[in-house]
């Protein structure tokens, strides 16, 4: 395992006291100021006070995670590694995230979990369903704060795409909101949709796909909301999540219980598990990262991995390492797994 420092095990502070989806100026919470030094635990339960000159917990690797937006021009090749790079046993868990009812503010379901660096700061967006935002945690240095966009529904997932440019979907609306990340949150402009999008991705640029479960479908559609091509429907009952990886479109279906990949013009290229396979329990959130396909699985209480052609390579998390009801997946370039957890706090863990 590598010798990266065990990081801190935060609160995450939420505000929802706006219900619009008009700009808001940020609004300064109790980790907003510059300088201040949080007391901490590791996964050990250990407390310990961060040190001035502890190493940071994120390094300023770019993200480079092709399911929640766009590609970075370092990734890897398209295909997965002859002999992949996978460590035998466990993950090691590095850090705790925690939003928990000790916070009055706090949310008690985190829907979705994205992780962007720019130049030396990194931070972890998620969505707040319950007070129906867009939280971040800025980290630089040993320096952190907090900030929060607040919306007037709750968001259903990220995806990055332009550099500093995320789109999420808008639950039960026809909408999809654009903010800034950096230097603080600041949202841009609002699609109106023809379609309520269970999950949207960056697809190239001036085109995004969107799933929806209402009649079930995926299509694409351009930065102004026109649909632009339809999927073939037959091969979807439900599909709850997708992602995007080198032209091609990974889709979550929890009815069908199954990982589906398409190409752009909606041919299904493979389905996993294949017939008479063993299904997942359901609900599956999907991502793609270099060359592999990872699925949440969040009524299976685990995470899989699968090559980009649809072939099993493990299981990389289980119940056994302290995963429940997994929500929403982002892997960065560093190897650094981050999962939300349904009631609102997110685990991370060093990959192989």
């Amino acid at each position: 395992m590598s010798g990266r420092r065990t990081s801190s095990r935060l609160k995450i502070m939420t505000r929802s006291s706006s219900k619009s989806l008009e700009k808001s100026p940020p609004k300064p919470t109790p980790y907003s100021r510059n300088g201040r030094k949080c007391a901490s635990k590791d996964p050990n339960g250990q407390v310990h006070n961060r040190p001035a000159d502890a190493e940071h917990p994120n390094d300023t690797s770019k993200t480079s995670n092709s399911t929640k937006g766009k590609p970075s021009s370092k990734e890897s090749p398209a295909g997965p590694p002859n002999q992949p790079n996978i460590a035998p046993g466990r993950c090691e868990l590095v850090e705790v995230i925690e939003n928990t009812q000790g916070c009055r503010t706090g949310s008690l379901v985190t829907m979705d979990v994205l992780v962007i660096t720019h130049e030396d700061a990194t931070v972890i967006l998620t969505t707040d369903r319950d007070n129906s935002s867009v939280n971040a945690l800025f980290r630089e240095g040993v320096e952190e704060r907090t900030s929060s966009l607040p919306l007037s529904h709750c968001l259903t997932n990220f995806t990055v795409i332009e550099d500093n440019l995320v789109a999420a979907g808008v639950w039960c609306l026809a909408k999809i909101i654009v903010f800034k990340v950096f230097p603080d949150l600041d949202l841009q402009r609002t699609i109106e949709t023809s379609t309520r999008y269970s999950c949207i991705a960056f697809l190239s640029p001036g085109t995004m796909v969107g799933s929806y479960v209402q009649k079930a479908g995926v299509e694409i559609f351009d930065m102004s909301g026109n649909v632009l091509r339809k999927f073939d429907v037959i091969h979807i009952d439900e599909p709850y999540s997708l992602c995007t990886f080198n032209g091609n479109c990974i889709v979550g279906d929890t009815k069908k219980r199954a990982i589906m990949s398409f190409n752009d013009m909606g041919n299904m290229q493979f389905k996993y598990p294949p017939r008479g396979g063993k299904k997942f329990v359901g609900l599956l959130t999907v991502t793609a990262h270099r060359g592999y396909i990872y699925a949440a699985d969040r009524k299976g209480n685990r995470v899989v991995q699968l090559t980009v052609d649809g072939k099993f390579v493990r299981d990389v998390l289980t119940a056994e390492d302290g995963i429940e009801e997994p929500q929403g997946i982002c892997i960065t370039d560093d190897n650094l797994l981050y999962v939300s957890v349904i009631y609102s706090y997110i685990k991370v863990f060093r990959i192989g």
